[in-house]
């Protein structure tokens, strides 16, 4: 074998040993906690790995009495929804809240009636009036309809 041959063999040698190491030593990135922006392994970045998207929404409401209004529910998201409190807001900005609720829990993929109760001091419920209801879960996300 002639000098420039063993040259070439050993750079191509060096090369292909390189490459194997790299190889070996080679991870996928790992996809970032929900919620996170920091990747479990340092030496490694965070693949963007969105969080599920939690979301309430209505279906339809009615207005029962002048206290009483029904929203039905439907929790599209992939996780139990434990509702804990609720406001309602008037058209004029006026508001009743409800912060000590012992809602309902909502399962994936279902829907339910739930009524929404003030005391008919600051507003009533009436028929073609517009209300916002914000209703919060257990995890103290809030969820906002409007009715109309």
């Amino acid at each position: 074998m002639n000098k420039n041959t063993l040259g070439s063999l050993a750079v191509v040698l060096v090369g292909v040993a390189a490459f194997g190491t790299m190889l070996a030593f080679y991870e996928q990135p790992t996809a970032c906690p929900c919620n996170s922006s920091s990747s479990p392994n340092p030496w490694y970045p965070c693949i963007h790995n969105p969080c599920p998207k939690e979301t309430l929404t209505v279906q339809s409401y009615r207005i029962n009495t002048p206290t009483n209004l029904t929203l039905n529910i439907l929790n599209a998201g992939a996780s139990p929804k434990a509702l804990i409190a609720y406001y309602v807001k008037d058209s004029t900005g006026v508001q009743f809240a409800n912060s000590n609720w012992s809602g309902p829990t909502i399962p994936p993929a279902v829907a339910i009636a739930i009524n929404i109760l003030i005391d008919g001091r600051a507003f009533t419920f009436q028929t073609g009036m517009s209300y916002t209801v914000t209703i919060v879960d257990s995890t103290y996300d809030q969820f906002a309809f409007t009715t109309s």
